[in-house]
């Protein structure tokens, strides 16, 4: 399953001045193809005008030129295998759509990696406590034989890789199936979400903050170290977890969906 097309009247391309880094790939040679080597060095000044500039920032910086989040499946039914199909080629094909929408699928996509984690004896049913403590030990075994050089500045960094995963259950794969039958039937009405659940390995497993808030999964406190997360704005979160806590001052708390386009589907 893929992401439907864009409406023909939604705006397409950058309004206004053009940034840097989108400049720069443009004025590049025909064939030649972009690399981080070949834009501009970012700065803390352009980090508020250039597209995903955090990200291209960390990179840069430590030299480690890999991007995405590790994704555990926790769900193993024989009717599963399909919707876990389908759901990671929407994720797939939804970043890859947002890198092509900002003109950086030539510097992003060659360097985009998911780790795809897949264990029905010891993930089947996993709660978000036990792959948080799967990914802790799967950050710990970093080297660059496995993951690539720059990788002790990167996780020393502790950049978005190595500090927060995605967790798929049934709740998640039920919106793919949710999407696949609203396109059916010719997409009418609110536009339907294919979510995942981000996880943060640092939070404690009781969840950090005030605790006045509604239960979630019996966590009262306002940072569950969680979030339900739209997978088409998953470069865009990566980009923002480089320069911020997931649980920073625009964290979305479930059953909520990030970016605040309501609640989680339940149907």
């Amino acid at each position: 399953m893929r992401p439907l097309p864009q409406p023909h009247w939604m705006p397409r391309g950058y309004r206004g001045e053009i940034p840097r880094i989108i400049t720069s790939i443009r004025e590049l040679p025909s064939g030649v193809a972009p690399t981080l080597d070949k834009i501009p060095e970012i700065n803390h000044t352009m980090i508020k005008t250039e597209p995903l500039s955090s990200l291209i920032r960390d990179m840069q910086a430590t030299g480690f030129k890999r991007w995405g989040f590790v994704i555990f499946r926790t769900v193993y039914t024989e009717e599963s295998q399909r919707l876990w199909e389908s759901y990671i080629e929407f994720l797939r094909a939804s970043v890859e759509e947002y890198l092509e929408s900002m003109e950086l699928s030539t510097l992003l996509k060659p360097l985009l990696e998911w780790v795809f984690i897949e264990d029905r004896e010891t993930l089947d049913n996993a709660t978000k406590q036990h792959v948080r403590e799967s990914f802790s030990e799967w950050t710990s075994q970093h080297s660059v034989e496995r993951d690539g050089p720059g990788v002790e500045d990167a996780f020393q960094q502790q950049t978005p890789r190595f500090r927060y995963c995605i967790y798929v259950d049934q709740k998640c794969l039920d919106t793919v199936a949710q999407y696949e039958a609203w396109a059916d039937a010719g997409a009418e009405g609110d536009d339907k979400q294919v979510v995942c659940v981000v996880l943060d390995k640092n939070c404690h497993r009781k969840g950090e903050g005030e605790g006045r808030f509604p239960r979630i999964e019996g966590c009262s406190r306002e940072y569950t170290g969680w979030q339900y997360t739209s997978v088409h704005c998953l470069a865009h979160l990566y980009d923002k977890l480089s320069k911020q806590e997931l649980s920073g001052y625009d964290y979305t708390r479930p059953p909520m969906v990030f970016p605040a386009d309501g609640p989680m589907p339940t149907d």
